[in-house]
């Protein structure tokens, strides 16, 4: 059986959309492939590593598929600092170097980005081990940098990521992309490489609650029997654009608003509320996923929202997926032609940024739960990736 090493900074039991996309892969190609996970030490989003991980610089262990994952050092630190930031994927880079000293040369190698940093040090291995790789690109970078005005154009950081950034495309066998933006960007000098492949959800993760249960769960958080609830359970940083939400909840205060998830402007969001008044905003700091998905079954509306530059358009948030494969009404503050082509499900609104016409939208929209079902089945179903990804890998495995 042939190997495949998947090198991704997040996977389980981490539970963010990196992870989440590469256990799709796992599942996906785990009857065809020996598959081994090389990833780093869970410790997001606490920055805190478990007992088990501490003082190690490597750690092997089997889970959740039965894949092998082999657990590297790194040192954990929050988005809050871009050196400290940069100073965690490198220690990742360096800790990855130690380890592929001695193993073993798999067949293939499939790497997700962000950050480029694991694509860089992939890039090195294909030049120095001759393994071949397929690149993801769930954002395009160091672009989405300059566009969240974290990096100038003009600098030598940009100039360089730029370099590294063209080589990387030009050594890898195939580049999957989660977007038609991303994947137009790349067509302009690699057309045929790239493949577009949609974050889509998986139905034998979905857990339904109890009334009870569900009862309980309101006491718990004294969430109100007569108010509409809106919840969004997501990341919480510049490209999220989360004051879209604050403004909504500002302009309609019958409203509760339950803001699930942390990020690097989380404490300003709250410092926001607070200063303008908006009480009917609620911060909730990150949450296991029984407690997210309990949320979600409860909400009236799920909210989902990207700064509205080009870079994210058509994008599909996996937690978006996750709203709609939990019959809920979506408000995607998104810059979607995508939402243009099925808007005959009646699933979502959708605003690039937040207008007042928004709250007379909410109350007048009349939406049928099987829509929201049937979208995801129709356009974003497990099946289909499987078929995609496992096309893609045996092309490349197989060409011989």
């Amino acid at each position: 059986m042939k190997t495949i090493h998947i090198y991704t900074q997040y996977y389980w039991p981490v539970s963010n959309a990196p992870a989440n996309r590469i256990e799709k892969y796992v599942k996906a190609l785990k009857d065809n492939y020996d598959i081994t996970i090389v990833t780093w030490m869970p410790n997001y989003p606490t920055w805190i590593k478990p007992k088990k991980y501490r003082w190690k610089l490597f750690l092997k262990e089997t889970w959740p598929y039965w894949e092998k994952i082999v657990r590297i050092y790194e040192f954990p630190t929050k988005n809050e600092w871009f050196f400290k930031r940069t100073l965690n994927y490198v220690s990742f880079m360096l800790s990855s170097f130690i380890y592929w000293l001695f193993a073993t040369k798999p067949d293939l190698i499939i790497v997700t980005s962000p950050p480029l940093f694991s694509a860089i040090w992939v890039l090195w291995l294909n030049k120095i081990r001759k393994i071949p790789y397929i690149l993801e690109i769930r954002d395009l970078w160091p672009q989405s940098v300059v566009a969240l005005w974290l990096m100038k154009k003009e600098s030598l950081s940009y100039k360089i990521f730029s370099w590294f950034e063209r080589k990387i495309y030009d050594n890898a066998k195939r580049v999957i992309v989660v977007t038609k933006w991303i994947q137009k960007e790349i067509e302009k000098m690699w057309y045929d490489k790239v493949v577009l492949q949609y974050n889509v959800f998986d139905w034998s993760n979905l857990k339904i609650f109890s009334k009870k249960e569900l009862e309980d769960f309101k006491n718990k958080y004294n969430i109100p029997g007569n108010k509409k609830v809106f919840v969004y359970a997501w990341n919480h940083s510049k490209a999220q654009r989360l004051e879209n939400i604050l403004n909504l909840a500002k302009d309609y205060k019958n409203w509760e608003f339950y803001m699930l998830g942390d990020g690097e402007t989380k404490q300003e969001l709250e410092n926001i509320a607070k200063k303008d008044d908006i009480n009917n905003i609620h911060f909730l700091w990150f949450q296991n996923k029984e407690t997210v998905y309990k949320f979600i079954q409860i909400a009236d509306f799920c909210i989902t929202s990207l700064d509205d530059t080009p870079l994210f358009e058509d994008a599909i948030p996996t937690k978006t997926l996750e709203y709609l494969a939990y019959w809920k009404p979506v408000i995607a503050f998104l810059r979607w032609d995508l939402a243009n082509k099925i808007e005959e499900y009646q699933a979502w609104i959708v605003y690039p940024k937040y207008n007042i016409k928004l709250v007379e939208d909410i109350e007048k929209f009349n939406h049928n739960p099987k829509n929201s079902i049937k979208l995801v089945k129709d356009y974003f179903s497990f099946e289909s990736f499987k078929d995609n990804v496992l096309n893609v890998v045996n092309k490349e495995l197989w060409k011989n």
